[in-house]
């Protein structure tokens, strides 16, 4: 069976995204989550869990900050609370966080997660074999090299297939510095409408300072409607769409177009050609699927 991920924006978004096919949801929460598309607060925890299984919906949870030495206590309590709510999966990409997960007995429901690093099927089977239930692939391999490793990987594994990539994170403020070096004051924090842009490249790269410091994202969004067959034939069953800078209505649109060339209703080709002319201001391509990201100059 086919594992859809998607974020929702509201404890609403939940039985939408699950009338649209969705399997299992990212829920984030402040502090411990970071490049989420909404923060449900701890208190609300309890509500999305209890609407999560009347529907039959997977809850996965963030937590994917780096934490540092005297956030640890917090962080025990964190996972305490997810051990309690019984929650189905944990997305993290500190070891830290495995190391307290494990001391609570539910290394079995983490999500090793940690952007770029997983890039060979030796690093994800380590993982698995280390108890953990799941690893996200690098998504700045090629395609051949994502469904080579996950033909040899004994265990589960996920893409991210939609959406928006995380490029770059630093802890600093580096949007509030760069205003203040200018002699400006601007209110530049959470801000979701704010970009880069390279002066011999047309596109922009969304730039999100919060409280966990500034993110950068890619300047394309990345689609794989023409690739998500080959990913299934490798034996990939986890697939994440992630709304980040849209809606929900943006996720389901996205949803019910991956089912439908999956069912052979329309070809991934053809839908990916449609979708870059609808969503033109958000330079939709394949991302890193034909093309190495290391590239040795010549001459």
């Amino acid at each position: 069976m086919i594992d859809f991920i998607t974020t929702p924006f509201s404890l609403e978004d939940l039985k939408k995204l699950k009338e649209a096919g969705s399997t299992s949801v990212v829920i984030g929460t402040p502090f411990f989550s970071v490049r989420n598309v909404h923060d449900f607060s701890v208190e609300e925890l309890p509500l999305v869990k209890e609407e999560c299984h009347k529907l039959g919906l997977r809850m996965y949870v963030l937590v994917n900050r780096f934490f540092v030495e005297e956030e640890l206590e917090a962080l025990r309590e964190h996972l305490q609370r997810l051990k309690d709510l019984d929650v189905d999966g944990i997305y993290y990409g500190d070891e830290g966080v495995y190391q307290e997960a494990k001391a609570l007995g539910i290394e079995n429901r983490l999500i090793y997660n940690p952007d770029t690093l997983i890039t060979n099927h030796s690093d994800v089977q380590y993982y698995l074999d280390e108890g953990i239930s799941m690893v996200t692939i690098s998504k700045e391999i090629t395609l051949d090299e994502i469904c080579a490793i996950a033909k040899k990987v004994q265990g589960e594994c996920e893409v991210i297939i939609h959406g928006r990539l995380n490029m770059m994170h630093s802890k600093r403020n580096l949007l509030s510095n760069y205003f203040s070096f200018l002699g400006k004051e601007e209110n530049i924090r959470n801000k979701m409408d704010l970009y880069l842009m390279e002066e011999h490249r047309d596109e922009h790269m969304p730039i999100v300072e919060d409280e966990t410091g500034t993110h950068v994202f890619t300047g394309f969004t990345l689609s794989s409607f023409d690739e998500i067959k080959d990913m299934v034939h490798a034996g990939i069953r986890h697939f994440r769409i992630d709304g980040i800078f849209h809606d929900v209505d943006y996720v389901i649109e996205a949803l019910k177009l991956y089912q439908s060339v999956l069912q052979d209703e329309v070809k991934g080709r053809e839908v990916f050609e449609a979708y870059k002319k609808k969503y033109e201001k958000d330079h939709v391509t394949h991302g890193f699927y034909y093309t190495k990201t290391s590239k040795v100059k010549e001459g």
